[in-house]
C-alpha cells in the first residue's frame, strides 16, 4: 500500500476501459452514426446511437473549430473543440437543443433529464492537423508524427454521478447496461475517440474530393488522450471503500491466477509467452520519456528475462530448473525482487488474462456503500488497541519533521480546481487533506488521557473536532486496502504515484507520463476496436498493440 508500489500497478482486465470493451463485445453492442451535421470547418452537431443488450444510449457531440482563447487542458478552461453528452434513450431534438445550450456554461449549466455524462475535449493540434492534411492529399498520415501524441483529441473532462445534474451512479440499478463503476465515463471516452477519427475524415473530404479514409489499423492504434492532476489524490482519499474493493478484487483474482496449475502442454503456457512477447514490443515502441516511472526500454529488457522463464515453463515445465505444483506462482517468485515493480506488476496483469472468461463479472463487487459510520460505544481501550494494531503502519512509517509537513490541499474559489501547496501560501482556507498518520498518532496521545473503559462517545463529546478521524478509522478497520500509506502533508510527497494508481490500475490508461510530479498524461483505448469492428472483435487481445505496419509510412 505504499504510494510508489501502488503506482506500479498496471492496467488489467479489471480496469474500467478494458472491462467495458469486453462488456460491449460480449453483449454484441452496435454503435451507429445517426447524424453528422458539420460544416467544412468542423462546426456542428453529431449524434451516435448505442444499441446495448439492455436499451439504447446516445452520444451527442457539439464540435467547433479551435478558438485559442482560454484554451487549456485544465478544468478551468472555457474553450473546447468538442463538448458532448451521453444520454439515456434516443437523442430527441429537445434534449439535443437543451444540452447544446447548457454544456458550454459548464459550472453554470444544468444537464438535461436522462444525462449520464458531460465531456469536453480538444484536438491535438499537430497530430490532428497532420492527419487531416495527409488524408486530404490522399495518403495515410505519417506514423512518426502520430507516435509522439498517440491521439487525435484529448479528453479534458468527464463529469458524471450527479455533477451538473447528471444522473447519480447508484440510481442506475443492476440491470443498467453501464452498471459497472466508470463504464459510463469510459463509454463516453470511447465515443469521443470515434468522433475524433470521424471528424478528421470529414474535414479531409471537405478539403478535397479525393481524400483518403483513415486506415483501420491506424484508427485502431490511436487512443484518446487524457490528462489528470491533483484531484485524483483527493478522489483516492475520499473514496476509501471503493479503493479497498478495487484492490481486493484485483488481489483475489491474482491469487486465483497464481494458484492455476494447468497440465503439461496446456495452451495457457503458450498464451502467457505470447502475451509477454506482445508486451515487450509495446514497451520497446513506447516513445515516452518518463521522470518518475521506469522507461519503456528498461521494462522491455526485464520482460525478456521473464519471457525466457515463461518459455522454459512452457517447454520443460520448470522455472530455472525447478518444478512446482503451482507453476505460475513459481514464475512470479523467481521474478520478484530481481526486476522493477513495474515489470512485476506487468506479469501480474498478464497472469490475470489466464483466468476463465467471465472473471470480470465480479466487477459488481465494486458497488459499495461509502458512508463511514463510527461506533461511539467502543471503549478507548479498544480504539487504542485498534490504532496500535490495524494502524500500526501509521506509527511505524517515518514522517518528516514539522517544518516539512506543511502541505495543504484545497480547491480554488474560481473553478473548484484541486490544488496543493505550502501552508503559508494558503492562509485561512479550508484544508481538504486526509492525514491518516497524523490522525492515528494524535488520537493515540489523546486516548492515553482517558481510562481504558471510557466510551469513545465521551471522548468525542469532549473533542468533537475528532469525530471525522475516529469514524474513518473505525469504519475502515477491516478493509486493509482502503488507505494508501502516504503522508499527504509532506512537502516531498509525490502526487503522481497516487494519480497513476487511479489512471492506470482503475481506469486502464496506458503510457502514463508524469509532469512535475503532479500531472499525468496517458492514452485511453489505444488499440481498441473501432465501432465498425465491435461485432467481430477479440475482447481479450486488443490492448497494447504493436504499431501498424503500413507500406509507405515511416516506422
Amino acid at each position: 500500500m505504499r504510494p510508489e508500489r501502488l503506482a506500479a500497478l498496471q492496467p488489467s482486465r479489471f480496469s474500467a476501459s478494458r472491462s467495458l470493451v469486453r462488456h460491449m463485445v460480449r453483449n454484441r453492442w452496435t454503435i451507429t452514426r445517426e447524424r453528422f451535421d458539420l460544416d467544412e470547418r468542423g462546426n456542428g452537431v453529431a449524434v451516435y446511437r448505442v444499441a446495448t443488450h439492455a436499451g439504447t444510449l446516445s452520444f451527442v457531440a457539439y464540435s467547433s473549430e479551435p478558438r485559442f482563447v482560454e484554451r487549456t487542458p485544465r478544468i478551468i478552461g472555457q474553450s473546447w473543440d468538442m463538448v458532448g453528452a451521453l444520454l439515456e434513450g434516443e437523442a430527441d431534438a429537445a434534449r439535443v437543443e437543451l444540452t447544446g445550450a447548457e454544456l458550454p456554461k459548464l459550472y453554470a449549466g444544468r444537464a438535461a433529464p436522462g444525462t449520464l455524462v458531460w465531456c469536453r475535449s480538444n484536438r491535438s493540434l499537430r497530430a490532428f492537423g497532420h492527419t487531416v492534411e495527409a488524408l486530404a492529399a490522399g495518403r495515410a498520415p505519417d506514423l512518426g508524427v502520430l507516435r509522439q501524441a498517440g491521439y487525435l483529441m484529448r479528453n479534458t473532462g468527464l463529469d458524471a454521478n450527479g455533477t451538473f445534474g447528471t444522473r447519480t451512479f447508484l440510481s442506475y440499478g443492476s440491470a443498467h447496461p453501464l452498471a459497472a463503476p466508470y463504464h459510463a465515463q469510459m463509454l463516453t471516452a470511447y465515443l469521443m475517440r470515434e468522433f475524433a477519427a470521424d471528424l478528421c475524415e470529414h474535414l479531409a473530404r471537405a478539403a478535397s474530393p479525393r481524400a483518403a479514409r483513415l486506415d483501420p489499423a491506424i484508427r485502431r492504434h490511436l487512443g484518446l488522450g487524457n490528462g489528470s492532476a491533483l484531484g485524483l489524490v483527493l478522489f483516492i482519499a475520499n473514496h476509501p471503500r471503493m479503493v479497498h474493493q478495487w484492490l481486493r478484487l484485483r488481489e483475489d483474482a491474482l491469487a486465483e491466477a497464481r494458484r492455476l496449475a494447468p497440465a503439461p502442454g496446456d495452451p495457457a503456457y503458450g498464451t502467457l509467452v505470447d502475451l509477454l512477447e506482445r508486451e515487450i514490443v509495446y514497451r520497446e515502441q513506447d516513445p515516452m520519456r518518463y521522470n518518475v516511472f521506469p522507461d519503456g526500454r528498461r521494462v522491455a529488457a526485464e520482460l525478456r528475462e521473464v519471457r525466457d522463464l515463461a518459455a522454459e515453463l512452457r517447454d520443460r515445465g520448470t522455472v530455472r530448473g525447478r518444478a512446482s505444483a503451482t507453476p505460475f506462482e513459481e514464475l512470479r517468485t523467481a521474478v520478484a525482487g530481481t526486476v522493477t515493480p513495474e515489470t512485476e506488476e506487468t506479469l501480474g496483469s498478464l497472469l490475470l488474462e489466464l483466468l476463465p472468461d467471465g472473471a470480470e463479472d465480479a466487477l459488481e463487487r465494486l458497488i459499495v456503500d461509502e458512508r463511514l459510520v463510527g461506533d461511539p460505544g467502543m471503549t478507548t481501550g479498544e480504539l487504542s488497541a485498534l490504532l496500535r494494531g490495524t494502524y500500526a503502519w501509521a506509527h511505524d512509517m517515518p514522517l518528516a519533521d514539522r517544518s516539512r509537513r506543511t502541505r495543504v490541499w484545497y480547491k480554488s474559489r474560481a473553478a473548484e480546481e484541486p490544488r496543493s501547496g505550502p501552508r503559508e501560501q494558503f492562509p485561512g482556507g479550508f484544508d481538504l487533506s486526509c492525514d491518516i498518520p497524523g490522525d492515528v498518532r494524535r488520537l493515540t496521545r489523546l486516548l492515553a488521557g482517558y481510562p481504558p473503559g471510557t466510551r469513545v462517545g465521551r471522548v468525542l463529546f469532549d473533542h468533537p473536532e475528532e469525530r471525522a478521524a475516529v469514524e474513518r478509522l473505525q469504519a475502515l478497520r477491516e478493509q486493509p486496502y482502503a488507505l494508501p500509506r502516504m503522508d499527504m502533508l509532506d512537502l516531498d510527497f509525490v502526487p503522481v504515484h497516487i494519480i497513476r494508481l487511479a489512471n492506470a490500475a482503475f481506469y486502464g490508461l496506458d503510457r502514463t507520463k508524469d509532469f512535475l510530479n503532479r500531472t499525468l498524461r496517458g492514452l485511453i483505448f489505444q488499440g481498441a476496436p473501432s465501432r465498425e469492428e465491435l461485432a467481430g472483435a477479440d475482447p481479450r487481445g486488443w490492448w497494447h498493440p504493436a504499431e501498424p505496419a503500413l507500406s509507405g509510412s515511416e516506422k
